[in-house]
């Protein structure tokens, strides 16, 4: 960032981040800054140390490791002021539109429409983890969506609450193939009075002809959806901006891969988990301002870089961890770096927002081609098989799966990729994550992490390891010309 010296790279705690700020030059520091596309805007500064962060409410920040490089820390502040921007983005007379269930597969078509932002508020589910509060899981208990319900329950709290993003000028709920705990929690953000226009999300096969139909029905909804965001934000569909934003996005998660590649590929860690799931979260909807998410992306891959070129990372991560499930509550990634893990691929139910978008085709259809590569809309065996192709290619030890009590595609997927992964000789991991104040449950987690990569350690020693990488390795040859 700006050509500072980098330290060596290690992971501290806030505290350590407080005092290391303190050495950032001001003029730097007022630099960092979102919406710079707006003029005077002296209140978009985002470049505070966690110990800020906390202070706002963030607790859990006081108890977190994080990477020691200045692009690590602007990463970090600007993930964590998503939602300030987004109240300031209605300040500055921006549309809002609250996008729920799709997880990244239409907000391409959102941001090519000029003066407008969109948030997932399913993305509040890490809320009550970071302010290590139940407010927002009460609140929607009071609802009917308790403790059976996945933790995207806290977006109804949210809603209810009116107090963690403005009131959107549009909601948008996919439907279908997708969470059934988000189709519960938009029944009732509907009894709140707010208008919901429905996405429908089929079923994908994986036949042809099928597939043809569905892209088609899927193109559809897009121009559905087109004329309502035309009709909302009172501004025509432009393909020419449709194309310049695709563009952008292509280059986003083109960076997000090359991320991931670089943290796979080095031989020691250079970058810690807990900053690569805000990596890869940020294809959702950039956290509010796709312009400052480049620039904060490619910032931190040229970190990475140099860090991979020079043979640089963290000290004592040698075990390779394959991780299943975005935990909700991001300790659980400091948990297994501290005992010695590093998680070299993910599998965080996102894949919508992976696919590069095809720029000269006919947008709708564009869309829809990248959409019908999501997680969640297929078979079990289909995520299976993605997150099998990335523990293979990332020559991963073993895998973690950190499932949700009362999410609907946990209880019926987690067994089957259990088995799955078992089958091609990868030793696997499941816990679900606890709510915030369960201690004594989180210290059972601790245990039976720290238990797991004892194991790997011991099956590492053995020499186990190095023939089970052999037979991955052609079991990948083998799957590359099947059939999903």
């Amino acid at each position: 960032m700006n050509g500072l010296a980098s330290p060596p790279p290690c992971q501290i705690d806030y505290r350590e981040w407080h005092r290391l700020f303190l050495t950032i030059p001001p003029d730097l520091v007022e630099s960092t800054r979102y919406y710079q596309h707006l003029p005077d805007a002296a209140w978009s500064q985002y470049l505070f140390p966690p110990s800020s962060y906390a202070v706002y409410g963030s607790r859990l920040l006081r108890k977190l490791k994080f990477d020691n490089s200045l692009s690590a820390l602007r990463l970090w502040g600007f993930a964590l002021s998503e939602g300030e921007r987004i109240y300031r983005a209605r300040q500055a007379g921006m549309r809002v539109v609250a996008v729920m269930g799709d997880l990244g597969a239409v907000t391409p078509l959102i941001y090519s429409f000029p003066n407008v932002v969109a948030f997932y508020p399913d993305c509040l589910w890490w809320t009550p983890f970071l302010m290590e509060s139940r407010i927002l899981f009460d609140e929607a208990g009071k609802y009917g969506l308790g403790e059976d319900c996945c933790f995207v329950r806290a977006a109804l709290g949210a809603f209810s609450k009116q107090a963690y993003f403005p009131c959107p000028d549009l909601c948008l709920g996919t439907v279908g193939a997708t969470c059934d705990d988000m189709a519960a929690l938009m029944g009732e953000v509907e009894r709140l009075g707010h208008d919901i226009h429905y996405f429908e999300l089929p079923h994908r096969s994986d036949n042809p002809v099928d597939r043809e139909r569905l892209i088609g029905f899927l193109a559809g909804q897009y121009a559905d959806l087109c004329v309502k965001l035309e009709r909302t934000l009172s501004c025509r569909f432009n393909p020419k901006a449709f194309k310049r934003t695709v563009e952008k996005i292509n280059r986003l998660r083109g960076g997000i891969a090359d991320l991931k590649r670089l943290v796979a590929g080095a031989e020691r860690n250079p970058m810690g988990a807990a900053e690569m799931m805000n990596i890869e979260f940020a294809a959702l909807s950039y956290y509010g301002d796709l312009d400052e998410c480049l620039t904060v992306l490619e910032d931190l891959r040229d970190t990475v870089r140099r860090r991979v070129e020079y043979g640089e990372g963290y000290e004592g991560q040698e075990l390779r961890l394959m991780w299943i499930t975005p935990p909700a509550d991001p300790l659980l990634l400091n948990y297994a770096e501290e005992l010695g893990g590093r998680v070299v691929g993910s599998e965080y139910v996102i894949n919508q927002s992976k696919p590069q978008i095809n720029t000269v085709g006919e947008p709708f259809r564009s869309l829809a081609e990248a959409h019908v590569e999501g997680s969640l809309m297929g078979t079990t065996g289909f995520r299976t098989q993605l997150a099998l192709r990335e523990a293979k290619a990332c020559r991963a030890e073993g895998a973690i799966i950190s499932g949700v009590f009362g999410s609907t595609h946990c209880p019926y997927e987690t067994a089957p990729i259990i088995n799955a992964f078992r089958a091609e000789g990868f030793p696997t991991l499941a816990f679900n994550v606890v709510t915030p104040g369960k201690i004594r449950m989180q210290s059972q987690i601790y245990n039976r992490l720290e238990a797991f990569l004892e194991a790997l350690r011991a099956r590492r020693s053995s020499g186990n390891a190095e023939n089970r990488l052999v037979m991955a390795s052609e079991a990948n040859q083998s799957h590359e010309t099947s059939d999903l």
